[in-house]
């Protein structure tokens, strides 16, 4: 093979597998630094997984077996250096309902076990397709705002489930509100050993987290928690503990698994993905923008499924990319996937020799540890700048809130998407639109609603549309130009359109075009098309708009447009 050859089927492969890539270029000396960052990682990642299995509805040592295939399935074929893909609480939560949904309201431990990490290979699976199909804009599906509110729904539902750990009593049935109104209301019955527990470990992680935040805190305190169990004999005063956890693999059999249980796990796969990338593309992109190199969304997919794939294979559940567990990497000096393979040993090293250690771990503490993991889930202060800034797109977040904490997870998931889409109808269907006029100093053309300095060209009427123009659209805009024609006075000789903020434009919103081109020639108004993008104006030929304007009445500038009515 030549050289250019072997070149090109390098670089062939590392378009596909990061690891290609980056492994080659390794720096020794960011050894010690992942080695650090690895431990760190991993002394947080233990605890968490853990605690997320309850949530997930499984055994608490398949929280661990989660753990090691994620890491490396992502550490292979992820594309941002900096994230941790692996056990997260939203979606053990969604995980949780789906198990649900499929097997009923009681399975057995080997049931909610294959059938988490059945679902985990199909969210993968479906991954690697969408992946290799090029559907990266899937993420696009949750509109901001909505995902905002569905996170802090998301985080209420998972914090209000565990309450009843925290203080010791069975918990309700019925949605989240109910929850927590019934274990308020149940006071009488609360274990008050275990509330002392559940209280001074939550307020132990806070602390952690305030004044020594790079410290294991979750490590420290489940430690100070096996050991405060042992020592004052808390069992018998109506603490309840995790019991036993088998050091070393124990899988359950596949054979509990059905056809028909299979397809019922399908709408909880699309809610993961829908959910997970959301937020695992976001924080990915967001530090590769900060670390000077471009995410692929394609490529993320792929990961996201390896990194699934692998959690299932080892009977964990579905994992996602985690803001706060890539921070504290990153914050403990981590310079390379590296330390996420290191975390990954580390896990097995834990599930080998050290998981018989968790048997008197209270589950006051767990529940500690989940509400404080999505205590930064909570986010009220983002609503409320949607509340002063954006009072449509708080309404969005809402909505998708009480969606979560009124319906449950699923129905949440379906409202959010339905949320999105009404978002972006509503945006096209309530555009921006300006009319333009000459500054002060005639440098330029702005707003003059805006800018009360400007003024009107005398002859001419400047049009902005800021939207693509299609079909929901289209005649929104026609009629604002007539209207805007109408109300001038004098009656302008020319209209000029601004395209500049038109990104698309479809057979119907040409239509109109064509359509208004007729109307303002019935008027004897002549009609410009200036700052087109060049895939709106070969759309604009490839429709017959531009031939009925005709090319020399498109213009690359406001200022040329107006010039060539002198």
């Amino acid at each position: 093979m030549s050289a250019s050859a072997a070149d090109a089927t390098a670089a062939g492969l590392s378009r596909f597998v990061p690891i290609a890539a980056w492994l080659p270029r390794y720096d020794r000396s960011w050894l010690r630094w992942d080695v650090v960052a690895g431990l760190t990682v991993w002394a947080i990642v233990v605890p968490e997984s853990i605690a997320y299995a309850v949530i997930a509805g499984v055994p608490v040592e398949y929280g661990l077996y989660a753990v090691p295939l994620a890491l490396l399935g992502y550490v292979v074929f992820g594309g941002c250096r900096q994230l941790f893909v692996g056990p997260s609480a939203t979606v053990a939560s969604v995980s949780a309902v789906a198990l649900g949904d499929a097997a009923g309201s009681s399975p057995s431990a080997s049931q909610a076990v294959v059938l988490s990490a059945a679902l985990a290979l199909m969210v993968g699976v479906i991954y690697v397709l969408l992946g290799l199909a090029r559907m990266g804009f899937v993420a696009r599906f949750f509109a901001k705002p909505v995902l905002d509110g569905f996170i802090v729904g998301l985080g209420l539902f998972i914090a209000v489930g565990q309450l009843p750990h925290l203080v010791g009593i069975e918990k309700p049935e019925g949605n989240t509100v109910h929850i927590f109104v019934t274990t308020l209301r149940d006071i009488g019955s609360w274990e008050w050993t275990t509330v002392a527990v559940g209280i001074l470990s939550l307020a132990a992680l806070f602390a952690f987290a305030r004044f020594a935040p790079k410290a294991p805190g979750a490590l420290i305190v489940v430690a100070a928690s096996i050991i405060a169990v042992r020592a004052f004999d808390l069992t018998s005063h109506g603490v309840q503990i995790v019991g036993e956890v088998p050091t070393g693999f124990h899988f359950a059999s596949w054979s509990e698994i059905s056809w028909d249980q299979l397809r019922d796990l399908l709408p909880g796969a699309l809610a993961v993905i829908l959910v997970g990338f959301a937020q695992s593309i976001a924080t990915a992109k967001a530090y590769g923008a900060k670390n000077g190199y471009r995410v692929d969304a394609n490529q993320e997919l792929i990961g996201y499924g390896a990194a699934n794939i692998g959690a299932g294979v080892l009977q964990g559940f579905t994992v996602t990319g985690s803001l706060s567990k890539s921070a504290a990497a990153e914050e403990a000096g981590g310079k390379s996937p590296v330390l996420l393979a290191i975390t990954s040993a580390l896990t097995v090293v834990t599930i080998l020799f050290l998981a018989g250690l968790f048997r008197n771990l209270a589950e006051a503490t767990l529940a500690a540890v989940v509400i404080h993991a999505v205590s930064g889930m909570i986010d009220f202060p983002k609503l409320a700048r949607l509340w002063r800034t954006h009072r449509d797109e708080f309404v969005l977040a809402a909505g998708a809130l009480l969606g979560v904490i009124v319906f449950d997870i699923l129905p949440g998931v379906v409202i959010g998407v339905a949320l999105s889409f009404a978002l972006l109808i509503r945006r096209l269907d309530h555009p921006y639109v300006a009319l333009l006029g000459r500054s002060r100093d005639g440098t330029r053309f702005e707003d003059l609603t805006a800018h009360e300095d400007a003024t009107a060209v005398p002859g001419a009427l400047i049009y902005r549309f800021e939207s693509p123009l299609v079909f929901a659209n289209a005649e929104i805009f026609s009629d604002g130009v007539l209207g805007a024609v109408a109300e001038a006075d004098p009656a302008p000789e020319a209209v000029i359109l601004d395209f500049e903020s038109v990104p698309d434009i479809d057979s119907t919103g040409d239509d109109a075009l064509i359509e208004l081109q007729g109307t303002l020639q019935d008027q004897h108004i002549r009609l410009l098309v200036v700052r087109a993008m060049s895939d709106v104006r070969e759309l604009m030929s490839r429709d017959g708009a531009m031939d009925a304007i005709g090319a020399d009445n498109v213009y690359p500038t406001v200022r040329e447009a107006v010039t060539s009515l002198s």
